[in-house]
């Protein structure tokens, strides 16, 4: 693994991330070399690189999921709000249509006592329909005999 590799190691990882809403500006910068070229120790920046790659990769995954935690956390309030808004309107529905029927009730019950009262004045008015004939008949049956008892006492 060379000095390229490890750029085009760094190039990868930030690619990676571009796929993140707001997360294509993070970028590793690489240690400072701890020594000389031929010295030995270069090689292990280079170990220090391939170490890192699980620990990078890990970050990668774990940023990820977090964010996409507070992707479905953010998705979850908004629907907890809408539905709260919409539990809302819905009360507000039932609440109209609790008061509509009040007023129908009252309607109808104020109905209903006009009936009584209709039906009592129709009661009254058969009663004295009943009367007026009796008295109708009986005066017509007063009137049939009064011109045999005029007869009657004429002789």
């Amino acid at each position: 693994m060379g000095p390229g590799d490890f750029r085009r190691f760094r190039q990868r990882i930030s690619q990676g991330l571009q796929g993140l809403p707001g997360r294509a500006e993070l970028w590793f910068p690489p240690r400072p070399a701890c020594g000389f070229p031929g010295d030995g120790r270069s090689t292990d920046v280079q170990e220090e690189a391939l170490a890192a790659s699980p620990l990078l990769e890990d970050l990668k995954r774990r940023l990820t999921r977090a964010f996409q935690w507070a992707v479905q956390r953010g998705t979850s309030r908004r629907e907890r709000e809408a539905a709260a808004a919409a539990a809302a309107r819905e009360e507000q529905s039932w609440a109209r249509v609790e008061a509509t029927l009040a007023g129908l009730r009252a309607e109808l019950v104020e109905m209903h006592f006009q009936n009584h009262q209709l039906a009592r004045t129709l009661l009254d008015l058969n009663v004295k329909v009943q009367q007026l004939k009796k008295e109708y008949e009986l005066e017509i049956t007063s009137d049939s005999q009064s011109p045999k008892d005029d007869a009657v006492n004429l002789e």
